[in-house]
């Protein structure tokens, strides 16, 4: 309907002898979609007949067809489009289409009038989460929309708009909580289950009427969606059979169940209908037989199980196909790591999650896939009263769009780290940078330090960077916090209030270092303010040295010894604030942040370093004096180089026994040293931080070989093992972890890295 004014009319005549005749068909009314629609969402009509919305020009032609004007499409962004909706909006149906409008302008739309979405997603800007534009709008204003597909109509709201199914199959008060996230679902489920996604009539199913929400302020983020795709298992490893049994008296419940608050809802243990921890350990394996089989296809009798796995460590919905030939029930286990005792084949429990599912399933065939993306590289089917057939099974992946890198050398080693590291940053880059997929998936601060390097290298962009600093800087204030602090990880307060004062520094450092990136000054200015409130803050726990003592909230240097020294004057936690204050005197042209700074590094040389290594911490005596507790680390002395407080040429012969004698050498399974160790009175460090800031102090010392070394050292076990690439030296928490990803940014200093 995108013609001139006078065809318009013309056509609008035709249709009035139509629309009550005395026989035949009948035309239900007119349709205007167009001219008042948008340049770039056109479509084919020929951009001459555009037209700005015009209450008078509308008029005629609704005059011209005898009042018959139905339905009129609009794009609101368009001059004079809110105005002319209100008027039109009451004469006929305005609907919104044909358009580029963002969410805003889309919801203006709505607010003025229009109460329909023409073709839904088509002739709009495609749906993304941090941009919904028109659809998202539509949804939102619980407008009325069709979807179209092909040229044809495939579903359409009614008058009473969108409604919903809910799916009372799926049983909500399961115990399904770790900690941190939800590990676990069941599901009571005939053949009918999926009629609410496939039938044609809907009519007998149970629905419910979206009751629209208070409107809500959305973001606008430039990060593109992750690729979403089915990955298979590559072979079956073990079958066996099992017996169930009754450990009950022997289950504790930890934190997962118990701490429960009005921050962290959840079900407590008597409102838990289905106890699926229980289950999973009531379930004791025997006559296990190691297998090397394809994953096409297979039978499992009643009370056996096999066990596939994924070619790596993989991140997304696990989904199957199954046939039952009675009701059964499935019991589905998954872990990133096999058990090595034998008796599981599956730790469902690893790193203190409960990973369980349960599929409750009268005879019949068919196709499964969790709500919830999970973690695994395998996957444990388990048949409880009935013979099962199970194929296609794998996970639905998620991850990051795979990056235009390659590995350039022909080091073995070398290019399964390249490969674990591809994997690990892809399945932790979602919008923000995550922890890891398996356990929490939030975004924390410090790890994000170390995350935005390989997003710099892989992408040659920081926008997902942009959006993680920015997150921190929307609220005014943080509920649970003290005025200045920031929350440790994104989004938002910790439940109970618990804060990093560390992981804050490390935000500063990592605004310095996305301004050398990006040359984004906008972001360093509007962050000024929380900046200044932060040093504030830190302001009040410094003692007669200007260091920071008995500082408040959780005092983290690293996951090792290091954690447990950080009583009163913590060292590690003064040289990285230290760092801290000459990032800000860089960033904001501030010499008395600089004069601090230096003040604070002259006091830990003074204080604690012993003439050979810095001591981790001071505690004060009862007669007011600091004194040094004797206890040293290696991530200590790694902190000291990194930060300034120590350099190459004014700590040589330290610097000398950190780069021959400390490091992955001297540990044989971490924490423990091997016999023909050296300095066994300093504790070793760990994966995160110390390792990566001596990876770090390696390459800036330049001793390339010794980086190269030190890289397949730390994490060639990781890549054989898992694909992916792990929180800690050892296997005991997560197994693919965002930041272990920081690995490429070395890669890339060596020059391993090519394009593709």
């Amino acid at each position: 309907m995108t013609l001139k004014e006078p065809v318009l009319i013309r056509a609008a005549e035709c249709v009035r002898g139509f629309v009550r005749p005395e026989k035949g068909a009948k035309c239900a009314g007119i349709h205007l979609e167009g001219p008042f629609i948008s340049y770039s969402k056109r479509g084919a009509q020929n951009p001459d007949n555009l037209h700005a919305p015009d209450r008078d020009m509308f008029d005629r032609i609704n005059e011209a067809s005898g009042g018959v004007v139905r339905l009129i499409t609009v794009a609101p962004e368009i001059d004079g489009a809110l105005d002319f909706i209100r008027y039109a909006s009451g004469v006929c149906t305005v609907s919104l289409g044909h358009s580029a409008a963002s969410y805003d302008q889309a919801m203006a739309g709505f607010d003025a009038g229009a109460r329909h979405a023409t073709h839904l997603f088509n002739g709009m800007e495609p749906f993304h989460h941090r941009k919904p534009g028109l659809v998202g709008a539509a949804l939102a204003a619980g407008a009325e929309a069709e979807l179209i597909c092909d040229g044809k109509v495939t579903a359409a709201t009614g008058d009473s708009g969108f409604t919903a199914r809910y799916i009372a199959e799926h049983e909500q008060k399961a115990e399904k909580f770790s900690f941190q996230r939800t590990f676990t679902e069941v599901y009571n489920l005939d053949g009918s289950y999926r009629d609410f996604e496939i039938a044609s009539d809907v009519s007998s199913l149970a629905q419910v009427k979206l009751v629209p929400t208070e409107k809500k302020a959305f973001i606008a983020r430039d990060s593109a969606l992750n690729s979403y795709y089915h990955v298979p298992a590559k072979k079956i490893v073990s079958r066996g059979a099992f017996d169930v049994g009754d450990y009950s008296a022997t289950i504790g419940y930890g934190r997962h169940i118990k701490e429960i608050s009005y921050k962290m809802t959840g079900f407590t243990l008597d409102e838990v209908t289905t106890n699926s921890l229980l289950e999973a350990r009531n379930i004791e394996n025997k006559d296990i037989t190691v297998t090397d089989i394809a994953a096409d296809c297979t039978d499992i009798e009643k009370n056996h199980f096999a066990v596939f796995e994924m070619e790596r460590n993989t991140t997304g919905q696990i989904e199957f196909d199954i046939v039952c030939e009675d009701d059964a029930e499935v019991l589905v286990t998954f872990s990133e790591l096999l058990e090595k005792s034998g008796s599981e084949p599956v730790d469902f429990r690893h790193a203190g999650l409960v990973c369980s599912m349960i599929w409750r399933l009268k005879k019949g065939e068919y196709h499964l896939s969790t709500a919830e993306p999970y973690t695994a590289m395998y996957i444990k089917f388990a048949a409880k009263k009935a013979n099962i057939r199970v194929s296609r099974v794998g996970m639905n992946y998620f991850g990051a769009d795979m990056p235009k890198k390659a590995y350039a050398g022909s080091d073995k080693a070398l290019g399964e780290i390249f490969d674990a590291a591809i994997e690990t940053y892809r399945q932790n880059t979602f919008t923000i940078y995550m922890d890891c997929p398996s356990r929490e998936r939030a975004g924390w601060l410090c790890d994000s330090f170390f995350t935005s390097r390989v997003e710099k290298v892989l992408t040659g962009k920081s926008e997902t960077e942009k959006v993680f600093l920015e997150n921190f800087l929307l609220p005014d204030s943080f509920e649970a916090l003290p005025h200045g602090m920031l929350p440790m990880c994104y989004p938002g307060d910790h439940r109970n209030g618990n804060f990093i004062p560390n992981w804050a520094m490390w935000y500063v450092l990592e605004l310095e270092e996305y301004l050398g990136r990006t040359g984004n000054r906008a972001l360093i200015d509007t962050a000024k303010e929380k900046i200044y409130a932060l040093l504030d803050y830190f302001r009040r726990f410094e003692n007669e040295y200007s260091l920071l003592e008995k500082l408040d909230g959780w005092v983290f240097v690293e996951w090792s010894k290091s954690n447990e020294l950080t009583q009163d004057v913590n060292f590690p936690t003064n040289m990285l604030y230290a760092r801290m204050l000459e990032s800000v005197a860089r960033l904001y042209d501030d010499a008395n942040a600089m004069e601090k700074a230096q003040k604070i590094k002259d006091a830990v040389n003074t204080l604690s370093f012993t003439g050979e290594f810095y001591c981790d911490n001071a505690v004060r005596s009862s007669d007011g004096n600091l004194v040094l507790s004797d206890k040293y680390t290696e991530s200590c002395q790694y902190y000291a180089f990194f930060c300034g407080v120590a350099t190459f040429d004014s700590r040589p012969g330290l610097w000398q026994i950190m780069r021959d004698d400390f490091g992955p050498g001297r540990v044989d399974v971490w924490p423990n040293f091997r016999d023909d160790a050296k300095w066994k009175n300093v504790y070793p460090s760990n994966a995160f931080i110390g390792d990566y800031l001596r990876l770090e102090l390696i390459y800036l010392f330049g001793d390339y070989d010794k980086l190269t070394a030190d890289i397949k050292s730390f994490f060639t076990k990781m890549a054989e093992t898992t694909g992916t690439l792990w929180e800690n030296e050892t296997s005991n928490a997560s197994c693919n972890h965002g930041f272990a990803s920081h690995v490429l940014y070395w890669m890339d200093k060596l020059g391993m890295i090519k394009n593709i």
